[in-house]
């Protein structure tokens, strides 16, 4: 007879009970982890596409009000209905701009999971024109406009001199990119943008020649970026309306409705190097805490990107392992940390580490970053240029050395 343990003649090895059954707890865990994404996914969708009727909801506020006005105050401000008009027009572009995206997501190339369902199909629900969106998904859509218009706006151009500016210019003057990397061989340097947003800056250091990868995590600005980088052919191709949302701070009306245009550099003119320029998706703690990722980049830039932590010190250990000795860490922004107020509007009990300059500085040491260069600048952060009220932060812009390991 056999063996305990051994299998019987024709039976299948004694092993291949226990592989098949973690392979069907991979793909278990694969198709749940799939699911999710696409969840998630399909919300985002459902928040943009009730876009038009939230954003109108709101003019109709303004039309409810002006009714009630006594007669005489409706005449001195007749032109409001003007404005009305005016206002459904704008948001009727917007709406536009986010059809022709979600319309870019619609092809049988895309993965299934971040394909975008018919209209008229029935889905889990998603694809009513009107389904209720929750306040806070609204306001990620409108915060999209804003988005488009500090990234890819001339308008917003001085805005993002202040805060992008800094960085190139650290990156240019510290990193050296070879002529003929064949020749010299040499590689460019590699550059990777955490927090990347609608990806502008991960183009603008790009077209300087380095190895550039963005890393973004939220879906809202993923697809979007991509649309702009990949789907946007000519400068001005789109007209948004970023600023119609709100009546407060504007000095006119016209300056409310105004269009602005994007975006205002196609990607496909900014001389990109085949291979110079990807994104990727993911949390940055996952993605670039993997042991793979460790040595792996010359320069780290994290612009208005820190302060969106749940624990600053594991953003900075991960930034420090990732670099190559003697590789550099240029940040810029201010620390209005993100998960501060979390309890006020979320359940749960999130994770919020705030703490000083002075401590970033120190952590960064502790970890193998030697700061070489401190300084505080101003800086907008998707400001409407023509509006009463400007916020303006105040920025370090920090250069550290990754220490020699």
């Amino acid at each position: 007879p056999p063996s305990p343990g051994m299998p019987l003649p024709g039976s299948a090895p004694a092993l291949a009970a226990p592989r098949d059954a973690e392979a069907a707890r991979v793909a278990s865990a694969k198709a749940a982890e799939e699911a999710m994404e696409r969840a998630a996914f399909l919300k985002i969708v459902r928040a943009i596409r009730g876009y038009a009727f939230d954003a109108a909801d709101e003019v109709r506020r303004w039309e409810h009000n002006f009714a009630r006005l006594p007669v005489e105050h409706q005449y001195l401000l007749r032109h409001h209905k003007q404005k009305h008009l005016d206002a459904y027009t704008c948001i009727e572009r917007n709406a536009n701009f986010f059809k022709e995206l979600l319309r870019s997501f619609s092809g049988d190339e895309v993965p299934d999971h971040l394909r975008v369902p018919e209209l008229d199909g029935g889905e889990d629900g998603e694809n009513k024109n009107h389904c209720s969106v929750p306040p806070s998904d609204a306001e990620k859509v409108r915060y999209i406009l804003k988005n488009l218009s500090r990234d890819w706006s001339a308008e917003a151009s001085e805005e993002r001199a202040q805060s992008h500016g800094p960085i190139l210019a650290e990156l240019e003057e510290r990193l050296y990119v070879p002529k003929d990397a064949m020749k010299e061989g040499r590689y460019p340097p590699r550059v990777l943008v955490p927090g990347a947003g609608l990806g502008r800056l991960v183009l603008e250091c790009a077209a300087r020649g380095f190895e550039t990868e963005g890393n973004e995590f939220s879906y809202y600005m993923l697809l979007t970026s991509s649309f702009v980088l990949n789907q946007c052919q000519t400068a001005g191709q789109f007209e948004i309306h970023p600023w119609i949302h709100s009546n407060n701070n504007h000095t006119s009306d016209s300056n409310q409705t105004r269009a602005v245009p994007i975006p205002d550099l196609p990607a496909s003119d900014a001389d990109v190097k085949p291979g110079n320029m990807s994104m990727c998706a993911g949390d940055f703690c996952e993605v670039y805490g993997a042991p793979e990722q460790k040595n792996q980049w010359d320069a780290i830039a994290t612009c208005f990107f820190i302060d969106t932590a749940h624990n600053v010190v594991e953003y900075l250990q991960i930034i420090a392992d990732c670099l190559k000795p003697g590789g550099i860490w240029v940040n810029f922004g201010p620390l209005l940390f993100h998960w501060a107020d979390a309890s006020s509007y979320l359940q749960g009990d999130e994770l919020s580490l705030e703490m000083s300059l002075a401590d970033i500085e120190k952590v960064a040491e502790s970890v193998g970053l030697d700061i070489v260069k401190r300084e505080m600048r101003d800086s907008l952060y998707t400001a409407d240029k023509k509006s009463m009220c400007q916020t303006v932060y105040r920025c370090a812009l920090l250069v550290a050395v990754r220490r020699e390991k």
